[in-house]
């Protein structure tokens, strides 16, 4: 009796298992995805600008900065930009966020990364007090284009600088609750105008 072999199954075999091996990747992928982003963060870059500055070295290692002439305004850096009071982003004293600053003079920018706390402004004098700490790592994504250029702080540069201007990180961290945070957005984008929506987004991530 002769036997007959259905060889015909075989392919759809192999089809199936090639399906669920993309499958299997595919599920691989996206956790890899979820996993990396759960630290990643999204926020803004704030530009505040003044004209010369004075600095002070403290015996810890930190500076005093002191911006003179500050303009009473402040940039978001959003899509689009705008711009909005100066009193209206700075933080708390109690804050200590990463920025870049940069001092210009007739020679060119120098730029230098630094972690701020301590913001004092004076509307009175129009000066802006910050101490500063020297960054020295940074991985974010927001100060990533000053990063390239950035070197030490260097007194004598403050010293012979005209213009001072500091970009304010922002950053507004992802975490398992993205849903409520994306949702917070959302309604900040419903019920505020540009201007002040800015600080609704600030407080979706507290």
């Amino acid at each position: 009796m002769a036997i007959n072999y259905n060889t015909s199954s075989h392919p759809i075999s192999i089809r199936m298992d090639i399906k669920g091996i993309e499958i299997i990747c595919c599920i691989a992928l996206f956790s890899l995805m979820v996993v990396g982003s759960a630290d990643a963060t999204f926020g803004y870059k704030i530009l505040l600008e003044g004209g010369e500055s004075i600095i002070t070295e403290n015996e810890d290692g930190s500076m005093i900065l002191t911006i003179q002439n500050v303009v009473p305004y402040g940039v978001i850096f959003d899509d689009p930009e705008y711009i909005t009071l100066l009193e209206t982003v700075l933080p708390d004293t109690n804050t200590t966020m990463n920025a870049g600053v940069v001092l210009s003079n007739p020679d060119g920018d120098n730029t230098s990364l630094v972690q701020v706390s301590q913001l004092d402004y004076s509307a009175e004098t129009k000066n802006l007090t910050f101490v500063i700490h020297p960054l020295e790592f940074y991985e974010g994504s927001i100060l990533a284009d000053l990063k390239e250029r950035s070197e030490s702080l260097n007194p004598d540069i403050v010293r012979n600088a005209h213009v001072t201007r500091i970009y304010l990180e922002k950053g507004l961290p992802v975490s398992e609750n993205f849903g409520d945070i994306n949702r917070c957005m959302d309604d900040c984008e419903r019920y505020h105008e540009k201007p002040t929506r800015f600080f609704c987004e600030m407080n979706c991530a507290k």
